[in-house]
């Protein structure tokens, strides 16, 4: 039986030694797995949009100053002017008179105070000198009268109605002489300090109407606030005009530079960035390509407005505005419609 026992173990032994080495054999025959790849990512190095060219600034309306008669217009649209240069005029004849009253007032008042430092004349001094002797002179005489008259009245020789009378000459020519003397003392003495003060003034007040009737006259000449090339003239020679006026006198677009407004994709927003170099390309003048860098980034999303009309373009979508400083100095149209390509390769800081 112990043989028997022995004998069935090392059956046993032997046949689980036989599945382990078939199973050893089967998992080093067994292919080895291969790692899992992912699929390649792939970096865009530039972003398309429509554009269109724009001067340096928003359009630039012009409105007059005040309400007035057109005398003359001087420009027509497409006409480049130059800063400073009259683009249309007003009738201005009130404005001349009046900056020529307000010179005249500030003259006077200028005379006014040389007189005044200058002191009168001796022709006035000695005629109130003159005038001043001859009032003591009557005050005198007519004191000499009044005297004589009260003592004949207190000897009941002059009735009371005669020495009123004397008495009424005596304090006419008294006040008569008091006059003349304090006019003598005036016309002799330095001018007082209020009496500058109210001349320099008046100068002042002169100075300052004078200023705004000039600045009035200045303002019936319309002038460009800058070089620019004018878009729309809707004015003509003797109409009548005002700030009020619904459509602007004249309408120019700023030439100091030009420069492209683009709508960038919103799937492309986050990769525009300041400083970012770019490439514009317009059908109008094929095989030319401008350069440019992006100036200015609109913080916002907006519905699409600028189109290129290329195959596969997106027009139901929000875009991200951009504004780009063109390096030429072709005279290109103003509104003419680009293509662009920013670089995403440089930038100055994500925005």
């Amino acid at each position: 039986m112990r043989q028997l026992f022995l004998a069935g173990a090392f059956a046993a032994l032997g046949t689980g030694l036989l599945i382990i080495a078939d199973q050893h054999q089967q998992s080093n025959s067994r292919p080895a797995s291969l790692p899992e790849l992912s699929p390649p990512v792939v970096t865009k190095t530039s972003v398309h949009a429509a554009g269109r060219i724009e001067g340096a600034t928003e359009n630039i309306l012009i409105r007059p100053h005040f309400p007035g008669r057109i005398e003359s217009v001087l420009v027509s649209r497409g006409t480049r002017v130059d800063k400073g240069q009259v683009l249309f005029r007003f009738e201005s004849n009130r404005y001349e008179a009046q900056a020529g009253l307000a010179s005249a007032r500030l003259s006077a008042a200028h005379a006014k105070r040389m007189r005044l430092i200058a002191g009168a004349r001796e022709s006035e001094i000695e005629a109130a000198k003159q005038e001043t002797v001859a009032a003591e002179a009557r005050y005198e005489s007519s004191r000499t009268r009044f005297d004589r008259a009260s003592k004949l009245f207190s000897r009941n020789a002059l009735s009371s109605q005669s020495l009123e009378d004397y008495r009424a000459e005596h304090d006419a020519n008294l006040a008569l002489m008091l006059a003349a003397r304090e006019r003598y003392r005036t016309i002799k003495a330095d001018p007082r300090v209020a009496d500058l003060m109210a001349a320099d003034a008046e100068i002042a007040s002169a100075e300052a109407q004078l200023e705004m009737a000039e600045i009035d006259l200045q303002r019936c000449s319309i002038l460009a606030p800058c070089p620019a090339i004018v878009l729309a003239v809707d004015i003509n020679p003797g109409e009548w005009i005002s700030p009020e006026m619904p459509e602007p006198a004249l309408e120019l677009s700023n030439t100091e530079r030009l420069r492209v407004v683009a709508d960038v994709d919103e799937r492309d927003a986050l990769m525009v960035n300041l400083g970012q170099a770019c490439e514009v390309t317009a059908d109008a003048m094929p095989g030319q390509f401008f350069s440019g860098v992006v100036v200015e980034i609109e913080p916002r999303m907006e519905p699409k407005k600028i189109y290129g009309g290329w195959a596969g373009e997106r027009n139901e979508t929000h875009t991200r505005r951009v504004w780009i400083d063109l390096k030429t100095d072709v005279p290109l149209p103003i509104g003419l419609p680009v293509e662009v390509m920013i670089s995403a390769a440089s930038a100055m800081s994500p925005r």
